[in-house]
């Protein structure tokens, strides 16, 4: 299987531009089988990372059967690329994305967490895989792995070209064409640290969180939040919730390569997810969202 490994970062990229022409080329060099590629501009009515793997995507060699997309910020583990076309094949999928063990440092890990907990909680797996329903949709772009053929059969990023959550998108239109795919483990294949802090991780959510069903904030209150409420005042039925929530935490953390001693905040976790949620969706009706300096 030829298998083509695609990287974009459009920070690096930006950074990239302002190096001297004789620095990217050593770069090139000193690594044989890397090819560098400088960015074209942003053309009207596409978000940056879209853009940046449409061009990678087109620039792969005509022979590859696989395109592997790798956000710049994840070290792979060497056996990573292959364990993940691997699972392609044996799985019997077009798309998959290893969701990579998650860094999280400060009070990041009171949120960053709830994302790997909230598919191996909520997501029935092999089912959505399977399933064309959009609801049960989930994929990860920091390590995606998908069969060109059906990639180009989609639209490829080009058909995302304007979605902040590019990565679930691109999985719609993969399914929307008869394709199957979803997330994986992929904790011993990758890791990443998406936010260094608590502000980049808010402006992050805030960014993206607006796709989340007002409703899936209102369950997961009821859930979690409400339990830990009537627990504190007594209620037996809130304690024995709170212990469940936490056991579940538990269960996932040692899976993912998290703290399993968070899990006992886990009530607070879910009030601040819910509460970015909404700051998110306050922002996208008034038509604030912005990453990185840009308007969304």
């Amino acid at each position: 299987m030829a298998v083509a490994v695609l990287t974009a970062h459009t920070a690096v990229n930006a950074r990239l531009l302002r190096t001297p022409r004789a620095t990217r080329t050593a770069l090139s060099v000193s690594v044989p089988r890397v090819r560098l590629l400088v960015g074209a501009p942003l053309p009207p009515g596409w978000l940056g990372k879209p853009h940046a793997c449409q061009q990678l995507a087109d620039a792969a060699a005509p022979t590859s059967e696989v395109l592997v997309f790798v956000d710049a910020d994840v070290v792979l583990a060497p056996h990573a690329v292959a364990a993940t076309a691997d699972l392609l094949d044996s799985a019997r999928l077009n798309l998959v994305s290893p969701y990579p063990r998650q860094e999280a440092p400060g009070f990041t890990r009171l949120v960053q967490p709830l994302l790997q907990w909230s598919f191996l909680t909520f997501l029935p797996l092999r089912l959505a895989e399977r399933s064309p329903r959009p609801s049960l949709s989930a994929a990860n772009g920091q390590l995606l792995a998908v069969r060109r053929e059906v990639y180009a059969r989609a639209g490829g990023h080009a058909a995302v070209r304007a979605e902040v959550v590019e990565d679930v998108a691109l999985l719609r239109a993969v399914k929307a064409v008869g394709g199957t795919g979803g997330v994986a483990d992929g904790t011993a294949l990758a890791t990443t640290r998406m936010y260094d802090g608590w502000g980049e991780l808010v402006a992050g959510y805030t960014k993206s969180l607006h796709t989340v069903p007002v409703a899936t904030s209102a369950l997961l209150s009821v859930l979690y939040v409400v339990p830990a409420v009537a627990a504190l005042r007594g209620s037996r039925a809130g304690q024995l919730a709170y212990a469940a929530g936490v056991f579940g935490r538990v269960i996932s953390a040692r899976r993912t390569g998290g703290r399993p001693l968070d899990a006992l905040a886990h009530p607070l976790s879910v009030a601040a997810l819910v509460a970015l949620t909404a700051r998110s969706h306050l922002s996208h009706r008034r038509g604030t969202l912005t990453w990185k300096g840009r308007a969304l």
